[in-house]
């Protein structure tokens, strides 16, 4: 049991959140999405974060919108684009 503990408490280490951002600037919005440049607290390093309403995508039935352009980006790594981490 100690061993999952461990584990556990190694997992709730790693989540991030929207907390350990700092928002810099706004550089797109889209239907169902903002995408702003954002700077990680602890390594400062920058990253274009995408974020939206949930609300919003449930009232406006783009659920499947939303989780097509997921499975697009997780299938996606090359230079010239952002990737999706």
């Amino acid at each position: 049991m100690l061993n999952g503990f461990l584990f556990l408490k190694r997992l709730f280490f790693l989540t991030v959140t929207f907390d350990h951002f700092e928002i810099l600037r706004a550089i797109g919005k889209g239907s169902f999405g903002k995408v702003c440049i954002v700077q990680k607290n602890d390594t400062k390093k920058m990253y274009a974060m995408k974020y939206m309403n949930k609300q919003k995508c449930v009232e406006r039935n783009e659920v499947r919108n939303v989780f097509k352009e997921l499975q697009i980006m997780q299938g996606l790594e090359h230079p010239f684009l952002v990737n999706l981490w």
